[in-house]
């Protein structure tokens, strides 16, 4: 027996390490080919170049951006938040971020990020900005511009599983409308753990990597992909801190 196995074993470990390292390759080339154009560490104490849309309550703590959207479980009041920033990005980037949650009523965890979102027509989402004071999720369905959902799988199988076995949810959207362009269940989002995030936007190719580990890939077919506009920190549920927000343009 052994020696039927032991060919297909080093087999598959070395498609698994090769996996692995072309991820690795991957990685360092996009590394190679960008540019920092955008670095908020909210290290002054404050929030200019943002404005807050719902939530309980926003502000800048020992140099990092809370967000607290976490009612009890019993309450609708405040349970959303949408933090914009000011400044558009344009074409092919790379975006990161830092994400921490502190606590969530409900357990769901929820680290969602807006990005390449603008208002269609001649105003801007500043301007428009009235139009969503609660943060209604719905209103930014019909904006053009990708979601990417981050958040613990609440579903009763893995809420049955030990807790340091239960998956994370991830899946990518384009609106108006709400597509989903692609959709994972794996690795985790806990809370007390700090989370660096990754997405790559090449084309109409969307990534979406968290700790080094690529979770999901889409490819936006429903037309010509969104191609700039804003980034935004969503919630739902949920007390979090936001941290070391970068933006890199793609060469």
């Amino acid at each position: 027996m052994s020696r039927v196995c032991a060919p297909v074993y080093i087999t598959l470990l070395t498609v698994a390490l090769s996996a692995t390292l072309a991820s690795a390759q991957e990685g360092i080339d996009v590394m190679k080919n960008c540019e920092l154009i955008f670095h908020e560490t909210f290290d002054d104490g404050t929030m200019d170049g943002w404005w807050v849309e719902g939530g309980q309550r926003v502000w800048v703590e020992d140099g990092r951006l809370h967000v607290k959207a976490n009612p009890p479980a019993d309450s609708t009041d405040g349970y959303v938040a949408t933090v914009w920033c000011h400044q558009p990005f344009e074409g092919d980037v790379k975006i990161e971020y830092d994400a921490h949650v502190l606590e969530s009523a409900t357990g769901v965890n929820n680290i969602n990020f807006f990005f390449h979102y603008s208002y269609p027509g001649e105003k801007t989402l500043y301007e428009t900005r009235g139009e969503r004071p609660e943060a209604s999720y719905q209103k930014y369905h019909k904006i053009p511009g990708y979601i990417v959902t981050f958040l613990k799988d609440t579903r009763e199988q893995s809420l049955a599983l030990p807790e340091d076995e239960q998956p994370a949810r991830v899946r990518i959207r384009r609106c108006p409308g709400f597509n989903l362009l692609a959709e994972t269940y794996g690795y985790h989002c806990n809370a007390g753990r700090t989370y660096h995030c990754e997405i790559v936007k090449r084309g109409n190719e969307i990534t979406f990597s968290v700790d080094g580990n690529r979770l999901l890939t889409a490819t936006d077919n429903l037309g010509e992909p969104h191609n700039g506009g804003l980034i935004g920190l969503r919630t739902f549920r949920t007390w979090l801190w936001w941290d070391n927000i970068k933006v890199s343009r793609l060469k």
